[in-house]
């Protein structure tokens, strides 16, 4: 499987536009899967789905909000919990001359969920992550990104405050409106 995404990438990366990145305004979606750890460790591995729409300002500087939710297995009495969250980051391209491809780091904040079966935590945290824009057309990209969220999760009846680190890889096609 690992060798048959990796392979995929590589035809990508071969067959892609050059990259441009845009002004004005993009959406686009995401699979992402997430890996909870700190207080938080009654959590498996989750996947889901995001939306994402941003401004680029210029060439180098966008920003740009997203929502997402993912579902993790709860590792102690079974179920499902789902993480939901909303971010507003600001993006930092470096377009390399001739390229398809555009490296980016990027950092936010975020405000975030957790639905348990018998009762949900909420919190919010800063972001931090790295990724790279690849170009199959001038106006579509594929990304892939990795990002690292720190939450606090607030206190309630159940659960004492938490503290979460969250690792996230991201993978997501975006449209730029030309």
């Amino acid at each position: 499987m690992k060798k048959a995404v990796l392979l995929l990438l590589l035809m990508v990366a071969v067959a892609a536009s050059q990259a441009q990145a845009k002004e004005g305004f993009y959406l686009g979606a995401n699979l992402l899967f997430n890996n909870i750890g700190g207080d938080i460790n009654d959590l498996k591995y989750g996947n889901g789905l995001g939306l994402h729409a941003g401004y680029g300002l210029n060439r180098y500087l966008a920003f740009e909000a997203g929502v997402f939710k993912t579902g993790n297995d709860i590792k102690s009495v079974g179920g499902t919990a789902w993480f939901k969250g909303g971010t507003i980051d600001a993006k930092l391209t470096f377009p390399l001359t001739g390229s398809h491809m555009e490296p980016y780091i990027f950092g936010g904040v975020g405000w975030y969920k957790i639905a348990y079966p018998v009762q949900t935590i909420e919190g919010y945290g800063g972001q931090l992550g790295v990724g790279v824009d690849i170009y199959l057309f001038p106006e579509l990209n594929l990304s892939v990104g990795l990002s690292r969220r720190n939450i606090n999760f607030d206190a309630t009846s159940v659960f004492p405050e938490k503290k979460a680190k969250v690792t996230t890889l991201d993978i997501g096609l975006t449209y730029h409106f030309i």
